[in-house]
């Protein structure tokens, strides 16, 4: 899949929003790299008050995007750069009769039942309104980071992909049948790459966003967090026994067996692969987006995100896609980290 970014030039529109903007002699390989962010502009007080308890409930699951036509084994150039972090599992955290050893595979999602411990307490239902004004929701995972309050999640549950927000963002961990134990967080900034929000490429479609202080504090230092591996020697690389998670609707290939309710949080086990778009065997369908994938998880709880559900290909497909998460990633999530 080749890719070229062409020099650009454009006027910041509203405060709301800062577009990179790339010179003529900027390399393909950093202008891939650059994001764009945006403020919310509702105060947190009435983002919670518009999510009553009837539209958390009515909210459906944000569609996934159609997959991309073009060759899907192809990575562009990035930097030769790596980063990781860790997540922090807290002393009293422990997967029950869970080893360290490999794990069966399995692709046939199942009901995750370890509520109220990581990695449970560390992922759950990303609210928001599209700008159309529908309810919907997503997935998305607390992740290291400096300001403790750092969510990570697809692209395309923030952004339309042709320069417009979603709003209303809300998240509620370790969400399962209708429970908020540790209660809400709304969103006040959020960062994707420019190749997403200003043209829907796949290969970028992943997001940050920083929460809010609620009453019990930041999100991170409530329910802990999951470490990760972004760059480009994490993105290229092979790993087994990795956890797929999402609040999936429905499966894909569609079976019968499982709730259409979207309120479990289920999982998969399996190797994820690359070249080009990093892949998993999982049926997990709608509601899963931004769910993530998470590497060395182990009896402690945490593990390291090496991807997010992005798209299926087919309605018959029997893989997830999630794009690679280099360069883009590590500067998606310094840019919110801060705020």
């Amino acid at each position: 899949m080749s890719r070229r970014f062409k020099p650009v030039s454009a006027v910041l529109a509203a405060a709301c929003c800062t577009l990179a903007l790339v010179s003529p002699g900027t390399s393909a390989a950093t202008a891939a790299s650059e994001t764009t962010s945006g403020i919310g502009s509702e105060p947190a007080g009435s983002v919670d008050a518009y999510w009553t308890e009837a539209r958390m409930q009515q909210a459906t699951p944000m569609v996934d995007p159609s997959p991309p036509n073009s060759d899907t084994t192809t990575t562009p150039t990035e930097p030769d750069v790596s980063e990781s972090g860790d997540g922090d599992a807290g002393p009293a955290d422990t997967l029950a009769a869970q080893s360290d050893e490999a794990l069966a595979y399995f692709r046939t999602s199942k009901v995750w039942a370890g509520h109220g411990r990581l990695p449970a307490r560390s992922i759950g239902k990303l609210y928001m309104t599209h700008s159309d004004g529908s309810n919907h929701y997503c997935t998305a995972t607390v992740i290291s980071a400096s300001n403790h309050n750092t969510i990570w999640t697809a692209g395309h549950c923030v952004s339309n992909g042709h320069r417009g927000w979603y709003k209303n963002f809300k998240f509620a961990p370790d969400y399962h049948n209708g429970s908020r134990p540790y209660g809400t967080w709304t969103a006040k900034a959020w960062s994707v790459p420019t190749r997403y929000h200003d043209g829907g490429d796949h290969y970028y479609d992943m997001a940050a966003l920083a929460l809010n202080s609620n009453s019990r504090g930041k999100v991170g230092d409530v329910v802990g967090w999951q470490g990760y591996k972004f760059g480009r020697t994490p993105s290229s690389a092979t790993y087994g026994d990795v956890r797929a998670f999402g609040y999936a609707q429905n499966t894909h290939p569609a079976r019968s067996g499982i709730s259409s309710s979207g309120e479990d949080l289920r999982y998969c086990v399996g190797s994820s692969s690359v070249p080009g778009y990093r892949s998993i065997n999982c049926d997990l369908g709608s509601g899963a987006s931004g769910g993530p994938w998470i590497y060395d998880l182990r009896s402690r709880g945490w593990g390291y995100v090496i991807g997010s559900h992005s798209f299926h290909v087919g309605s018959g497909g029997q893989d997830i896609y999630s794009p690679p998460l280099g360069q883009a990633a590590i500067n998606v999530r310094a840019d919110v980290q801060a705020r």
